[in-house]
């Protein structure tokens, strides 16, 4: 059976990237995921975090911006995507402070961020240790804080209602949606045959002439491949390097109950009146969960986490990393024990950390989402269906038009993001 385009991975790219293609082209289109429905993989074990307003690089901002908006637009015209704008809060110690205040003080002066003193930070969230000065905190690395960046506008949403808004969307327009099936190979071809057994010869013009299933030989005219962090395992026998490499990243989930209460009775930062989303740089994080009334806590790990794939969440990194810094960062938090624990894997792009979106011959790549997937979702698919469509310019949500190869690997132009946290 032969499509006008096939989709591998019916993730948040892939789902954006067949939206953006309908909507334009319509025609026979195909999605193929190995999960039972769309967006079970990485996508589903995402936290859906988004910024809005807090990137100091053009490209983040265009991106994840345009992105952001689609979904706020999305939500305020009746389709619940569940977005708390909870805000983001980057808490900066004596060592950072200053380097990281000059890389925003263009966002601040905008307002777009916002810069939070000690002493307001002591008075808005009073069980928080900024002092960190004694002999164990700084065994383990940690330093007074001295103050924090505050985006008010940023938050997180619930990314299995953005994957559903795409999918029903979809089935629509009739697109095809084969579940439970594994992509073990895409299947290289000549573009013009001349019946030799070990074709393609290496001077002949090739191109994917079909994706090879564990259902069966699908054929399709432009293949896009949004497998994510398995993207490169399909690659590899093609000699095609995407540079991305996958990376375990847990979450760790925790009720509110007793005294973890006081992290929902904030007052100073949001109408929810928790605190907000909250960051060490290269440490980790708090999640407050505003419906379900939990913590999610979570840390990337570098060094010493090893490439591959691998969903097994681990009791041991919570009690060995997670829990003894962030009890020391907030003392309420000694004792607590996650209730439930899961892991996924970032697709990392090892050059710069941001996604690709790339064509070789029929073949359009896009992947690499290194944790800020979701934020990007919108901008990526309309980007990478410019491509299967071979248009030139993207136009990307607001009406701001981007070249369709802005994220390829060939003649990468990207400004490094300074605020990372």
């Amino acid at each position: 059976m032969r499509y006008d385009l096939a989709v591998i991975g019916a993730g948040i790219v892939g789902l954006a990237t067949a939206f953006y293609y309908t909507e334009k082209r319509g025609g026979r289109v195909l999605v193929i995921d190995e999960n039972t429905g769309p967006a079970q993989g990485n996508t589903a074990r995402s936290v859906g975090g988004f910024r809005l307003g807090l990137f100091t690089s053009r490209l983040n901002r265009v991106v994840s911006e345009s992105s952001v908006r689609f979904y706020l637009d999305l939500q305020s015209a009746g389709y619940d995507l569940g977005i708390q704008q909870v805000g983001y809060l980057v808490l900066l110690d004596d060592l950072k402070y200053s380097s990281y205040i000059e890389s925003v003080r263009e966002l601040i002066s905008t307002g777009k961020a916002l810069l939070v003193s000690s002493d307001e930070l002591r008075k808005a969230l009073p069980f928080v240790n900024l002092d960190l000065s004694d002999e164990e905190a700084q065994l383990m690395g940690l330093r007074p804080i001295k103050g924090a960046i505050f985006s008010p506008k940023s938050g997180y949403l619930d990314v299995e209602k953005l994957a559903s808004f795409y999918y029903e969307k979809l089935v629509e327009r009739g697109v095809e949606f084969l579940f439970n099936t594994r992509a073990e190979r895409l299947v290289l071809s000549p573009v013009i045959s001349i019946g030799h057994p070990r074709e393609p010869l290496a001077w002949q013009e090739k191109r994917i002439g079909g994706i090879a299933t564990s259902r069966g030989l699908f054929e399709a005219d432009v293949v896009v491949l949004a497998a994510g962090a398995w993207s490169q395992e399909l690659l590899d026998p093609l000699g095609i390097d995407s540079h991305i490499k996958p990376k375990k990243r847990q979450i760790f989930s925790i009720p509110a109950r007793g005294r973890l209460q006081e992290f929902f009775n904030v007052e100073r930062f949001n109408e929810f009146k928790c605190i907000p989303m909250t960051f060490v740089p290269r440490g980790p994080y708090v999640v407050p969960r505003v419906r379900e009334k939990t913590l999610w806590l979570g840390m990337s790990d570098d060094i010493g986490r090893k490439w591959g794939i691998d969903f097994e969440a681990e009791d041991h990194f919570y009690v060995d990393n997670i829990y003894p810094l962030l009890s020391k960062i907030f003392p309420i938090l000694e004792g607590a024990r996650p209730e439930s624990k899961w892991a996924g894997c970032y697709s990392i792009n090892t050059i710069d950390e941001n996604p690709v979106v790339f064509r070789v011959m029929n073949l359009v790549v896009a992947t690499g989402g290194s944790g800020s997937g979701v934020m990007k979702a919108d901008a990526i698919g309309r980007i990478a269906a410019a491509q299967a469509l071979n248009e030139p310019v993207a136009e990307l949500y607001g009406g701001l038009s981007v070249s369709s190869d802005i994220l390829s690997i060939s003649g990468r132009q990207i400004e490094p993001e300074k605020l990372v946290f």
